[in-house]
């Protein structure tokens, strides 16, 4: 059975949100705008009702959250000059292997788009078929293919996530953890910084840790 989860706790919700911050961040330009869009989008995908009414159930589960996540993690990334993704027409969230998440990804993901390009949730079967994708979620059910896929997508400029014990020490880029009941997520930069991607700074600053350093266009 699914544990049901909160995202992140209601106060650092609240503290991230508070109008002073929200009214600094507006200053700052596009990158303070996309931190409090991100902010409004964690609180309304995984905290607010629709997602929890359209499920039928009083919260969302472990898998809600974790899908809810995978979507806003595309909207604060970006490609610096060079990727091949750059030139393409669709934003894939790509499920690799076994698929713990569900239709919940599909639901929260239709009719989005990132960049202008449309948002498509797609179920890989092999990591080779995953290189081309924007972000690739790897399950811990994978278990030890977990080690063997991220040495297959390292060439590529996909954003590598997974709940896989481990999984940022064996190069992968951001690790779902949960604490106290609250899943929350841990950035590995060492490995970002090997790809043509960019995490925002708003992103950043809502992950419960983070190894590296961003560059220093990133830094606040």
């Amino acid at each position: 059975m699914k544990r049901r989860i909160e995202p992140l706790p209601a106060a650092i919700l609240q503290k991230i949100m508070e109008p002073r911050q929200r009214s600094e961040l507006s200053r700052r330009g596009p990158r303070g705008q996309a931190g409090a869009k991100l902010c409004h989008a964690i609180a309304a995908l995984l905290m607010a009702l629709p997602l929890a009414g359209a499920l039928g159930q009083a919260r969302p589960t472990e898998y809600d959250v974790k899908a809810a996540y995978l979507l806003n993690f595309g909207k604060f990334m970006h490609l610096s000059a060079g990727s091949e993704a750059l030139r393409r027409d669709t934003f894939d969230i790509c499920i690799l292997g076994r698929d713990p998440i569900g239709r919940t990804i599909d639901e929260i993901a239709e009719n989005e788009t990132i960049d202008g390009r449309a948002v498509r949730i797609l179920r890989i079967a092999d990591a080779s078929q995953a290189t081309t994708c924007d972000v690739v979620f790897l399950s811990a059910q994978e278990g030890d293919r977990v080690r063997e896929d991220l040495a297959i997508l390292s060439g590529s400029d996909a954003l590598t996530v997974s709940d896989a014990p481990g999984f940022m020490r064996d190069g992968g880029m951001i690790q779902f953890v949960t604490e106290q009941d609250h899943v929350r997520f841990e950035v590995n930069l060492n490995a970002v910084e090997r790809t043509h991607l960019v995490l925002s700074s708003e992103l950043l600053r809502v992950a419960s840790t983070i190894e590296g350093s961003p560059p220093p266009e990133e830094k606040r």
